[in-house]
């Protein structure tokens, strides 16, 4: 359980990371926050139940998932975009030799 609320703050947070980038991601994020703060209340007062239970996990499974897109859209994705960028520059940079005719 100290893994899950270590987590559930993280996820609270994370919207504000992805406010100045990714407007519609951060917004789409929102109701899973609220379920996983749900799911922490139901599980803390006792009245979670089986159904409840599978329906919230799967909030938290799909929190984990978002989260790790969001953390490629935020860090990784930029990274490769630029590296590719550059290494299309220097293929068209390297001038090509005239062809060489032989007779």
């Amino acid at each position: 359980m100290d893994v899950f609320v270590v987590y559930l703050f993280i996820i609270t947070a994370t919207p504000l990371f992805l406010w100045i980038e990714r407007r519609r991601l951060a917004i789409f994020h929102i109701p899973f926050i609220a379920g996983i703060w749900a799911y922490f209340i139901l599980y803390l007062t006792g009245a979670l139940d089986s159904m409840n239970h599978v329906i919230l996990n799967s909030f938290f499974v799909a929190n984990v998932l978002f989260a790790h897109l969001s953390a490629f859209l935020i860090y990784a994705y930029p990274a490769i975009k630029k590296a590719r960028a550059s290494a299309e520059l220097t293929e068209e940079s390297i001038p090509t030799p005239p062809p060489t005719v032989v007779e």
